[in-house]
Parts: C-alpha cells; structure tokens; sequence
C-alpha cells in the first residue's frame, strides 16, 4: 500500500485515496478561493465533499494505479476539474495509465553473460597471517 505526505496534518503519511482527495480539494478550494487548513476534512464546510470525494478516490484506484490518478491531477490539462467524477477525468487518467505500463514495459532485463567463468591467476596477495607465518 502506498503512503504518501500530507499537505494538511503536520506531515503524517495518508493513504493514496486520502492523498488524492487533497489534490481534487485544492483544485476545489483554488476555484471558490477557498482556505484549506490544517485537518480541513473535520470542518462541517469540508467534511461532506471530503466523504464524497473520497469515496470516488477509492472507487478510482481499484481500477487505475494511484501514479496514473496522481499525475492526472497535477496534469495541465485537469486543473480545473473539481470532482473525481467529471468524466473528462477518465481519459486524462486512461493516457497517464498507458503512459505507466509503457515505461514499465520499457525496462530492459538484458544482462550480458559470459560463457566462460575467469578466475584469478597467480599469487594471492600477502596478508598479515601469511606474512607471520613466514617470519616463523
């Protein structure tokens, strides 16, 4: 399970949901020129979108991976998007998602190998137990 750092309660880690459901909350409060303050959620003016808009978050990352959601939002595209059910959403995070397993498939697992094993030749280095044992 991801963690990530709250903007709103001194740091502590939230979950992805409740991280996501802070950014689509700040798209909210930057439209209406709303003030989000420490632990904005347990206010009565918050509380109701924060349930509802939370509950969607959860709903989203059953089905898409919580990068893709993430960079959705901070996507330009979505910056005035104030609801994780706006159906426009959906396409911005699709692309997001396709953009993550592109990147995952991408990962080369190529290593080179040799055929052969090499192994050292010649002296060990002296080491101080073999130098005493040639002084005796």
């Amino acid at each position: 399970m991801n963690k990530y750092i709250s903007k709103y309660s001194n740091n502590k880690e939230v979950s992805a949901a409740q991280y996501i459901t802070e950014i689509i909350c700040e798209h909210y409060a930057k439209k209406n020129k709303l003030d989000l303050h420490y632990r904005f959620w347990t206010h009565k003016d918050w509380a109701s979108y924060y349930r509802n808009q939370i509950g969607t978050a959860n709903k989203l990352l059953k089905k898409y991976d919580c990068r893709a959601i993430i960079r959705a939002l901070n996507n330009p595209k979505s910056s005035k998007i104030y609801s994780l059910r706006a159906p426009h959403l959906t396409a911005i995070i699709e692309s997001e998602q396709t953009r993550i397993e592109s990147e995952n498939t991408q990962l080369n697992n190529n290593y080179e190998r040799k055929d052969h094993n090499t192994y050292l030749t010649g002296k060990a280095k002296k080491n101080i137990i073999s130098k005493l044992k040639e002084l005796e």
